[in-house]
């Protein structure tokens, strides 16, 4: 049994030694055939990502002298595409070339990623770099070799029984992926054609949806057309970050601005995600709490912003990009609840809205599965998350189309029912305004005709009941008046009025009321004889009720009315005014001066009472027929009304 042991204990020692002398022989020619590829001409493009030895540098602290060394322990890439994500550290690749009649072709290295903050490419001969070429979005465009929207770098490739040897080192600040071709200028241009296209339909399609948005919002002034808007629009700046058009067009001088603008438009869309979803209408006992979180996002966008715009480009690394990533993906899946609670409370334009949201969410995690190295990045990546992004867009405009239709919807029944309600509104104020205008007259007569015999306190109740009869008399016209001006019924009687003579009528018609208050009524015309096409007793009664206030409130003094002509809306016109020495208006009295029932805060008992409608009545009028009113005042120093209107209507 010893003896047997011992056999085989000899024999054990002897396949182990055995195995470790193949191996030692082996293992240099392993490393020679992964380092080394043979390639011929009808083998081009050949993508290289699979036959790359790589090194990770954490603290970027190698040089190439130290890359060439026999010390380095590369390894070997087993992806198509070598995906490290985000990282802070630099990553070294290494392969060796060799090829068969291609001497006099006109070879590039294409780097098929543009947001890549610098790759330095070293081609060796033995241990010594014999040429070196840099590029990346950090490298301005007129000194590269190929001022291309990816890098593109020139290769010589060695004599045949020869090998060329690569060494290049790559650094971002949001992930490094290296989709690397050897390929040539002519077949690499034929390859982009159309993807070039692609990348300008979509960025196109963009910037239209973008266009449309912003007219829907400036009509509307609805959020949800604004948070679509800043959407599309940010949206459009990051696509030309990341198809590099925006390099080659706009900033191709500028180190890291592409990076900073990438950064600084996707803060945008997440801040247009957040204004989407604020603009949602749903019933929920935690809608409240949700928009105040995305309220909070929202505005938390501005210091992401500034901080990405002002911190030295060096600085900026997956420690403070990471974050931002991570709230984009949690607005968007924030709003994507809350539109599919919309669209359950039965919204149609939410249906849509919610589809995009998931098609935006499924070309985000796209974008982050390979940038958090989830998994690697393949060729198709980009093309997949594009195809999502149209998509998406697509369903966006659908939702917008269907929140248009909700919209004129609701526009039209609401007039529907400001008609009926104006009709209504009309037929009662007719029906109290006979009642009133009796009580009115018959006090005023009792009043006259019994003022020798009445008692004081009799005499009082007497002149309140008219006093207030004739406020519900001047109240119930207004509001007829009101009503007739927002009816369909309302048209204009156009007609050459002379306007000296016209403003001449006005005079003598308030002369007694000017007189009574003991104020002078002046006039100015800087033209006689000049000719406008309005609607006479309209103009009139906007007249008669502008000067009436200026009477009111006037105490000393005088009131001047004047008219000159003037080019209005880029035709001629003319502009009245109506100046006064009254006790003019407040400034937070002239914020809502047109309002319905607004009226002065400081009023006294002894101060004339109005109904708060006359001046909506007088904007309302002289917008009907063509102009425009506007004033300026100080408080005790007077007020100044302007009324402007074209000499001629043109009509639609």
């Amino acid at each position: 049994m010893n003896y047997q042991s011992q056999k085989f204990a000899v024999i054990r020692a002897y396949l182990t030694n055995l195995v470790l002398v193949l191996t030692l022989l082996l293992l240099p020619v392993s490393f020679v055939s992964a380092a080394e590829l043979n390639i011929t001409q009808n083998q081009l493009p050949v993508n290289l990502g699979p036959y790359l030895d790589y090194f990770e540098d954490p603290q970027r602290t190698y040089t190439i002298e130290q890359m060439t060394s026999d010390t380095i322990q590369w390894q070997r890439s087993t992806q198509t595409i070598p995906t490290m994500g985000m990282s802070k550290s630099a990553h070294w690749f290494y392969i060796v070339l060799s090829g068969e009649k291609m001497l006099n072709e006109d070879l590039v290295l294409a780097l098929d990623t543009v947001v890549m903050d610098r790759v330095e490419f070293y081609f060796v001969d033995g241990d010594t770099v014999i040429r070196t070429s840099l590029v990346g979005d950090t490298i301005p465009l007129s000194q590269l070799d190929y001022p291309y929207r990816f890098p593109v770098v020139p290769f010589e490739i060695a004599e045949e029984g020869q090998y060329s040897k690569i060494i290049f080192r790559a650094v971002s600040s949001v992930g490094v992926e290296i989709p690397l071709t050897l390929t040539t200028v002519s077949l690499l241009a034929e390859s982009q054609q159309s993807i070039l296209v692609f990348n300008g339909a979509l960025l196109v399609m963009f910037l239209f949806c973008f266009g449309i948005t912003v007219i829907l919002f400036s009509y509307t002034r609805d959020s949800l057309f604004f948070g679509i808007a800043l959407f599309f629009g940010a949206g459009a700046i990051f696509m030309l970050t990341q198809t590099g058009i925006g390099r080659i067009w706009f900033w191709p001088e500028s180190i890291g601005a592409n990076t900073r603008i990438s950064l600084i438009s996707a803060t945008g869309m997440i801040a247009s995600l957040c204004l989407t979803g604020r603009a949602l209408q749903f019933e929920n006992r935690y809608r409240d709490s949700v928009n105040i979180m995305l309220r909070f996002l929202t505005y938390s966008m501005i210091p992401f912003c500034l901080y990405y715009l002002i911190i030295p480009f060096d600085q900026i690394s997956s420690d403070n990009v990471i974050p931002l990533m991570v709230i984009g993906l949690l607005a968007a899946l924030v709003v994507l609840v809350m539109a599919s609670i919309t669209a359950i409370q039965g919204s149609k334009a939410a249906i849509y809205l919610v589809t995009s949201w998931v098609l935006i969410i499924l070309a985000y995690s796209s974008l982050l599965i390979y940038k958090f190295e989830i998994i690697e990045r393949s060729a198709s990546s980009s093309i997949i998350g594009e195809a999502f992004a149209i998509a998406a867009v697509v369903f966006l405009l659908m939702a917008v189309a269907e929140f248009v239709r909700t919209k004129s919807d609701e526009l039209i029944e609401a007039r529907m029912e400001t008609k009926a309600k104006g009709n209504f509104l009309k037929n009662v104020s007719r029906e109290f305004l006979t009642p009133v205008h009796l009580i009115l007259a018959n006090s005023k007569r009792l009043m006259a005709a019994h003022s020798d015999t009445l008692d004081d306190p009799t005499r009082q109740h007497m002149a309140t009941v008219i006093t207030q009869s004739n406020h519900l008399h001047n109240l119930i016209n207004d509001l007829l008046e009101m009503a007739e001006l927002e009816s369909d019924s309302f048209e204009a009687e156009f007609e050459l009025v002379e306007m000296s003579q016209f403003l001449g009528d006005i005079k003598n018609t308030m002369s007694p009321s000017i007189m009574e208050k003991g104020l002078q009524l002046e006039t100015e015309f800087a033209s006689a004889n000049l000719l406008v096409q309005t609607d006479k007793s309209r103009l009139q009664h906007i007249l008669i009720n502008i000067i009436t206030n200026a009477i009111k409130f006037t105490e000393k003094g005088g009131i001047l009315l004047a008219y000159k002509a003037i080019y209005f809306q880029r035709r001629l016109g003319i502009e009245i005014s109506i100046e006064d020495t009254g006790r003019g208006m407040s400034e937070e009295f002239q914020q809502i001066l047109f309002s319905e029932f607004s009226r002065e805060n400081e009023v006294s008992e002894k101060d004339p009472q109005g109904t708060g409608l006359g001046l909506v009545i007088v904007k309302r009028m002289v917008e009907k027929l063509g102009g425009e009113i506007t004033f300026e005042s100080q408080k005790n120093a007077g007020s100044r009304f302007y009324i402007r209107l074209p000499l001629r209507v043109i009509k639609d």
